[in-house]
Formats: C-alpha cells, sequence, structure tokens
C-alpha cells in the first residue's frame, strides 16, 4: 500500500468508527441495541471552501425528483447541480452570482432556484440551461426554498419580502412585505408554504400571516412573538397539518394557529425550534439549544426530548420508525417513538440543514463544498 493510501486510511477510520458510536443522549432512556446503520452511497466535492476559517458550513439543501432519477442541490458556491439519484453521477452544473441559501424546486416547467444575488433562476432539468430569457432578479438575496404551485414560483428576501413569479414566462405576479422590525435579531427565513389557496409566510417581525394564492392579499395576521424583546424572527417555514398551522418565533417556540382564521390554539416555549416534522399524531422539531423535541399536535404537551451533542438541532426528517437530524457532528439517528439517539453519522464540519429523503435515502449538503447521499439499512 503507497504512502499516499495509508494517510488516507489513518484520516478515515476515526470517523468510519464515529459513525456507529451512539450518541450522548440526557433526557431518554438509552436504546436497547442498534437497529440500523448508516451506508454511504456516494459524495462530490463541489467547491473549495475559500474562507475556510470564518464560515466552513453550507446552508443550501437538495431535492430529489424520482421521475426523471435525479437530485438538484444548491449549494454556497452558487452553484446549482444536479446529480443521478442511484450513482451520484454529475449531469449538470449552473453557476448563479451568490450562495444558494435554501431548497431549490423541481417541477414539470423545471427546476426553479434563489441565490443571494437576488435572482430567481427556471432550468431545464436535463440540461441546466436557463429556459428563461433572463431570470427574474430582486434588489434583495434570494432566501429559505422555493415553493411551486399553479402557474407561479414563490419565494422570500431577506428584507420581509414574500414574491410570486409567473412560471412560464418569469414575469411578476405580485410581492408582499412587511415593515422590518428596528434591530435584526437572526439571518434566517421563513420559506413560503402554499395550503390550497393560501400561502403562508413568517417575517422578521414576528408575525404570521396568511396571503391569497392569486393576489398576494393579506387574509389574516398573528403575531408570535407577543411579550419578546428579542430574537422575534419567524424564520421556521410553517408546516400545515389538516386545519393546523405550526410555526415558530426564533425566541418562542412552537405555536398552533387555525388555518382559517389564525387563532392562536396553543404555544409552547423552546428556544430556536425548527420546521416541525409531523410523524403520526406528534410533531417533532430541532432547537438552538440542541434539543429534538416531540409534542403532542392537538395539545402541545411534552412527548419526548433529546439532548444531542450539539449547539443546536436542525430540523428532522424520517425514514420509517427512525429520526434523522443534522448538527455540529453529523446526522443523529433516533427513535421516533422514543426519541432516543442511536447512532451519529459523522460528517467533517457537520450537516447544518434539513437532508432531502427518497425511500431509505438521504441526500444532503455538507460543510466545506459536499454533496452527500447515505443509506439507512434497517438490521
Amino acid at each position: 500500500m503507497n504512502r499516499i493510501a495509508w494517510v488516507l486510511m489513518l484520516f478515515l477510520l476515526p470517523a468510519l468508527a464515529a459513525a456507529q458510536q451512539p450518541a450522548v443522549q440526557r433526557s431518554a432512556p438509552a436504546a436497547n441495541g442498534i437497529p440500523g446503520r448508516f451506508a454511504s452511497a456516494w459524495g462530490h466535492k463541489i467547491y473549495d471552501n475559500e474562507d475556510f476559517a470564518l464560515s466552513p458550513t453550507d446552508p443550501g439543501e437538495c431535492v430529489a425528483d424520482a421521475a426523471r432519477g435525479i437530485v438538484v442541490c444548491g449549494v454556497k458556491s452558487g452553484a446549482v447541480v444536479a446529480f443521478a439519484i442511484d450513482t451520484g453521477g454529475i449531469l449538470w452544473e449552473f453557476q448563479t452570482r451568490g450562495a444558494i441559501a435554501g431548497r431549490p424546486a423541481v417541477g414539470p416547467r423545471g427546476v426553479f432556484a434563489g441565490s443571494s444575488d437576488g435572482c430567481l433562476y427556471r432550468l431545464d432539468p436535463g440540461t441546466g440551461l436557463p429556459i428563461w430569457t433572463s431570470p427574474y432578479c430582486t434588489d434583495t438575496p434570494i432566501r429559505g426554498d422555493v415553493t411551486l404551485s399553479g402557474d407561479l414560483a414563490l419565494f422570500a428576501v431577506a428584507v420581509n419580502k414574500v414574491y410570486a413569479v409567473r412560471m412560464d414566462d418569469g414575469t411578476f405576479a405580485w410581492e408582499y412585505h412587511r415593515d422590518r422590525p428596528d434591530a435584526m435579531s437572526a439571518d434566517g427565513v421563513a420559506s413560503p408554504v402554499v395550503a390550497g389557496d393560501r400561502v403562508l409566510a413568517g417575517f422578521s417581525d414576528g408575525w404570521l400571516v396568511a396571503l391569497d394564492l392569486a393576489s398576494g392579499k393579506e387574509i389574516w395576521a398573528t403575531e408570535l412573538a407577543r411579550d419578546l424583546s428579542g430574537s422575534i424572527d419567524v424564520d421556521s417555514t410553517p408546516v400545515v397539518l389538516g386545519d393546523r398551522v405550526f410555526a415558530s418565533a426564533f425566541g418562542a417556540g412552537p405555536t398552533c394557529l387555525r388555518l382559517s382564521d389564525g387563532s392562536v390554539v396553543w404555544t409552547r416555549r423552546h428556544f430556536g425550534a425548527s420546521r416541525v416534522l409531523p410523524v403520526g399524531d406528534r410533531i417533532v422539531f430541532g432547537t438552538a439549544d440542541g434539543e429534538v423535541v416531540a409534542l403532542g399536535a392537538l395539545d402541545g404537551r411534552i412527548a419526548w426530548s433529546a439532548k444531542l451533542e450539539t449547539a443546536a438541532a436542525f430540523a428532522p426528517v424520517t425514514v420509517g420508525n427512525h429520526l434523522f437530524v443534522g448538527g455540529d457532528r453529523g446526522i443523529w439517528a433516533l427513535d421516533a417513538r422514543t426519541g432516543s439517539p442511536l447512532v451519529v453519522l459523522s460528517v467533517p464540519l457537520g450537516v447544518r440543514n434539513r437532508p432531502e429523503v427518497l425511500r431509505n435515502r438521504l441526500f444532503f449538503v455538507g460543510g466545506g463544498g459536499t454533496v452527500n447521499a447515505v443509506d439507512w439499512m434497517d438490521r
């Protein structure tokens, strides 16, 4: 074995060993054995992190299109990259002029990606070439996920605005904005979500708003950050479950509202709650304190909580009876019924975003310019 190979082995073996060690868990019972494991499917280094010492993490995310057999990811370097789902082969790459901070959208009319250069791009899913003559551009960075509904593409920008653009020709449909608070407490943005004929959007002034999908006119607005003096941003993407909406102000915690009129059903205090994940009759979320918490969806009562070895726990996803949560060390697998951490997949520089899931495969953007696919293998 040559010297380079020995160096690679010395580097990889500790990481592989760490991937099979149970995470420390302080508030849920330990698991009796490990019912599954992570198996690497493929991975790519998309860019070299030029400011490595300052910001090695990457807020980009991936979206899978099973029908086309592709997964499309946006990354901090501004690249939108399409991979073959099964093999990980790079199919095409399109370069924007700013970081991608969120999840592209793939639909019948193409791939839509918002960039921190302020522009929304429509790309051919087969070639990555632009479809519009020119992108739709604003004067502010686009943050969060692009949402598609009917003939509209919706997105949020970093100055309390939500835009709707016609997918066919990239022309303006409508825009809604709110005044910015005197002091911005966080840099996150809640992505707009469509529920029937309504758009749900959160804003940095602490309000959650329901808009008419066709016109952008306000239907109702509810303050989630009432009685808070700081960290009032509603920067967790709303989730609709039947007639309920779940969203959070950063300094408050998850709030359950009625979709019809925005009235508050219940609210609970959990600092920096992520986008929630419905799991049966519960909602599960990560927090800025490194906890993963499950609450009853109807009443907000706590079912379980687990403290992970990470500064912050990000939005969870699920495969079968297991939850997967990104953090400083990589991705944790937890028992969805009890919250018991089972095993952690070690990822250098961590995973600070929500993985995409297709069957038992997880796709995610890691720190330092990597895009990865791993399989969860039940034993």
